[in-house]
């Protein structure tokens, strides 16, 4: 899975933001919340963000 994604600050002002991530299972239940980023937005300035989940193979114990 890959998201794309841009903010952008039109006001006159500094703003800020942060990056966080939720990870839920099937039942709604949090399994993990991470804050990966806190900045800030100066007026007119544009952030651009991409997230990804790679899944792999689980290796079996004892084969690292």
């Amino acid at each position: 899975m890959r998201l794309e994604g841009t903010i952008a600050h039109p006001s006159r002002t500094e703003c800020e933001y942060c990056v966080v991530i939720s990870i839920t299972n099937e039942q709604g239940e949090k399994i993990a919340r991470h804050v990966v980023g806190v900045g800030a937005l100066a007026p007119g300035e544009r952030h651009k963000f991409t997230f990804s989940v790679d899944v792999v193979p689980a290796r079996p114990p004892g084969k690292r």
